[in-house]
C-alpha cells in the first residue's frame, strides 16, 4: 500500500473507531479512559489471559510458570482458545464489559479491526520508550492510526520442509535453501512422483490448509494481489485472474490426491512428523519440532508461482489489553515480560515459539540447537534469513479484516472440498461486500 493510501486508510479507521465505540464507554472500574502506567513494584493480582497456544502440547505452561516465578505476586489464569474460536470468544467477553480477559492474543492484521471495535486499550503512553529492543516491523504491525494497540511477541515466515528419505527413494533432487525456488506447479508434480515411487502417502501438504495467512502467497505470487483494494481497503479483490488461477491450482491438489482432505491445521505438524509426507509448507515454528524427526529432512525456500514474483507470509502474534480490565498494570507487566524483558519471556521459555519479535531473543533463537545441530536446521536458518529479508508480504490491512479472513477461509475450505474456484470466490466476494457495508 502506498503512503497516501495508508493515510486515507488510517483516516477511515478513525471514523470507524467512532462509529463502533459503543462498547468502549466508561465503567465504574476498569474503563478505556483510565490513566495508568507500568508500576515500578508488582501489584498483587490475578490476571485472566486468553491465548491460542495449547498449554501442554505447545509448552505454554512453561512460559506461565516462568513468569509467575519472576513475578510471584501476579497469578496468571491462562485460558486456551483454539484459533478458529478466538473472534467469537472476544466478541462475547469483551462486550460484556466485565474486564475478562485482561490480556488476549492479537493476530497483527486484526489490530485495525479490534481497535475500531473498541476491543483494545491504547498502550502508546504505557509502553513509550520501551520498544527499542523489538523488530520495528512487528511494532508497526501492532499499531494503527498512530497509536500502539498491542505489543508484539513474535514474527514469522514459511519454510518448505521435505522428507529427504522419501525424495531419495523417488529419485527427486531436493529444492534449494537459497537462490532459485521450485515453482508451485513443479512442486505438485514432485509430490505426485514421491507418492508414485517414493512411498509417500501425502505428496504436498500445507500447515494451515484453510487460512489466509498460509495461502495468501499463492495468489500474490500469481499476480492477484492480497485480495483487498481501494483507498479505504474495503473493496474485495479476489475474483481476478491471479486469484482464480491460484485457487484452481490449489483445488487440483486435493482433487488429484496430492494433498489430503480433512486434516486440520492442528493436525498437520504431527502428520508430517509421522514420516509419510514428501513436502510440507509450514512456519518456522516447525523447526524445533524437527528435533524429534525419525527421518532425514531438509528445508527449502517457499515455492513461487511460475512466472511470478516470490511471496511469503509474515506477521504473527502480539498481546493486547481489554479496555475494561480492572488489572491493567499487572496485565502490562505480563506483556512487558513476555515481549521485552531480557530476550522476551515468550520466546525464551516456549519450546516451539515463532520467530521472536525481541531482537536479542531472535539471535538466540537462530543460534539454538534446532538450527545448528543438523543440516536441515542450518538450511532452515538460511531460508528464514532470506524470506524475511526479500519476499515477505503482509496480509491485507483493513478495518474489515476479521470478516475478510472468516469469509475467504470458508471459500478455501469449499475449494479444497471440490467447489468450483471461480464460483466460490465470486460468492465470497459478494458476501464480503455485504458484510463491509457497515464500514461505508
Amino acid at each position: 500500500m502506498t503512503r497516501t493510501a495508508f493515510g486515507k486508510f488510517l483516516a477511515l479507521g478513525a471514523a470507524a473507531a467512532v462509529m463502533l465505540a459503543g462498547c468502549a464507554s466508561d465503567s465504574a472500574t476498569g474503563s478505556p479512559t483510565d490513566d495508568w502506567s507500568i508500576p515500578d513494584a508488582d501489584p498483587t493480582a490475578t490476571i485472566n489471559v486468553v491465548g491460542i497456544i495449547d498449554p501442554v502440547a505447545e509448552s505454554m505452561d512453561e512460559v506461565i510458570a516462568a513468569f509467575e516465578d519472576a513475578h510471584p505476586t501476579i497469578d496468571v489464569n491462562y485460558q486456551y482458545v483454539p484459533f478458529d474460536d478466538l473472534n467469537s470468544v472476544l466478541d462475547t467477553r469483551i462486550t460484556s464489559k466485565s474486564g475478562d480477559p485482561d490480556v488476549f492474543w492479537v493476530d497483527q492484521p486484526r489490530v485495525p479491526a479490534l481497535s475500531a471495535r473498541g476491543y483494545l486499550e491504547d498502550l502508546t503512553a504505557a509502553f513509550e520508550g520501551r520498544l527499542d529492543g523489538l523488530v520495528p516491523a512487528t511494532v508497526e504491525s501492532s499499531s494503527y492510526d498512530g497509536k500502539l494497540w498491542s505489543v508484539p511477541i513474535a514474527n514469522s515466515t514459511q519454510v518448505l520442509f521435505y522428507n529427504k528419505d522419501i525424495l531419495d527413494a523417488a529419485g527427486i533432487t531436493p529444492p534449494g535453501s537459497s537462490g532459485e525456488r521450485v515453482t508451485w506447479q513443479a512442486l505438485k508434480e514432485l509430490g505426485a512422483q514421491a507418492q508414485a515411487s517414493g512411498g509417500a502417502d501425502i505428496g504436498l501438504m500445507v500447515g494451515q490448509p484453510n487460512r489466509y495467512y498460509q495461502l495468501e502467497p499463492i495468489p500474490v505470487s500469481a499476480g492477484g494481489g492480497v485480495g483487498v483494494t481501494g483507498d479505504d481497503m474495503l473493496t474485495p479483490a479476489f475474483t481476478n485472474d491471479g486469484w482464480v488461477d491460484a485457487m484452481t491450482y490449489y483445488g487440483s491438489l486435493f482433487e488429484d490426491g496430492v494433498s489430503p482432505k480433512g486434516i486440520t491445521p492442528e493436525q498437520t505438524d504431527a502428520t508430517f512428523l509421522a514420516g509419510k509426507t514428501a513436502f510440507f509448507v509450514e512456519g518456522n515454528w516447525m523447526v524445533p519440532k524437527m528435533l524429534d524427526a525419525t527421518f532425514e529432512w531438509g528445508a527449502a525456500l517457499n515455492p513461487v508461482w511460475e512466472g511470478g514474483d516470490p511471496a511469503t507470509p509474515t506477521g504473527s502474534w502480539s498481546l493486547g489489553i481489554n479496555p475494561f480490565s480492572k488489572n491493567k498494570e499487572a496485565a502490562a507487566i505480563f506483556i512487558d515480560w513476555m515481549a521485552i524483558d531480557g530476550e522476551g519471556g515468550y520466546g525464551e521459555h516456549r519450546a516451539f515459539a515463532e520467530l521472536p519479535a525481541n531482537t536479542r531473543g531472535l539471535e538466540s533463537y537462530l543460534a539454538g540447537p534446532a538450527f545448528t545441530s543438523s543440516e536441515g536446521g542450518k538450511q532452515a536458518a538460511a531460508v528464514i534469513a532470506e524470506e524475511t529479508e526479500t519476499s515477505a508480504v503482509s496480509r491485507a490491512s483493513t478495518v474489515g479484516y476479521i470478516e475478510f479472513e472468516e469469509i475467504i477461509g470458508r471459500a478455501f475450505s469449499d475449494i479444497a472440498n471440490g467447489a468450483d474456484p471461480a464460483e466460490a470466490l465470486a460468492a465470497a466476494e459478494t458476501e464480503l461486500t455485504n458484510a463491509w457495508k457497515q464500514y461505508k
